[in-house]
């Protein structure tokens, strides 16, 4: 009998239909995994952070941002004067351009200096000296806490400098950290990044 063959051949591409999604059917929401790319290929979720694992910055600008959500919002910068000119220390670590940024009501303030974007002058200067940095590093910047009378409001802006991710460069040639202590070896053969000032 033609009928049934016609009602079966009907309810077969009404269920190809269902099953492949037509047209008035609500599609799902696809949510990309934690940790999964998106965006363009390529394309790097978090352009402040390189591979190094170290806060990357190029403008005065840009490590304020960095240290906002530790010291809170730079209160008042100063680009020019004296304080602010470049001296033999500054251009032998490869400094380009200094800056101050007031904080916590102007009661101490940090030195911005901005380096070698990939941190090469820096490395190379503290590699030929045997020796560690003393100022925070970034990729492409330093930082150092300016001093301040009050030991507390000090102790206080060290620890949330540290909080910020940055950590200090060391090239010393007889470095040996202590077990469990995370390093970032440096671009430079016999230089890393360690988070205290020297182990």
């Amino acid at each position: 009998m033609k009928f049934p063959k016609l009602a079966a051949l009907a309810i077969g591409a009404l269920m190809a239909t269902s099953c492949a999604g037509g047209d008035d059917e609500p599609k799902a929401l696809s949510t990309p995994a934690p940790g999964a790319a998106t965006g363009s290929p390529g394309a790097d979720p978090n352009p402040s952070t390189p591979a190094s694992g170290l806060p990357r910055a190029r403008s005065f600008e840009e490590i304020a941002a960095l240290l906002k959500p530790t010291l809170g919002p730079c209160q008042r910068m100063e680009t020019t004067g004296p304080a602010t000119e470049l001296d033999t220390a500054d251009k032998v670590r490869g400094g380009k351009q200094k800056a101050l940024c007031w904080y916590g009501g102007q009661k101490f303030s940090v030195v911005f200096l901005l380096v070698d974007e990939d941190n090469t002058t820096l490395e190379t200067f503290h590699k030929g000296k045997d020796t560690y940095s003393g100022d925070r590093v970034g990729m492409g910047f330093t930082v150092r806490l300016l001093g301040t009378a009050d030991a507390q409001v000090k102790s206080t802006a060290e620890q949330q400098l540290k909080a910020a991710g940055l950590l200090f460069l060391n090239c010393e040639q007889d470095f040996a950290p202590r077990d469990g202590v995370p390093i970032i070896e440096a671009k430079t053969t016999g230089c890393r990044y360690i988070p205290t000032f020297r182990i």
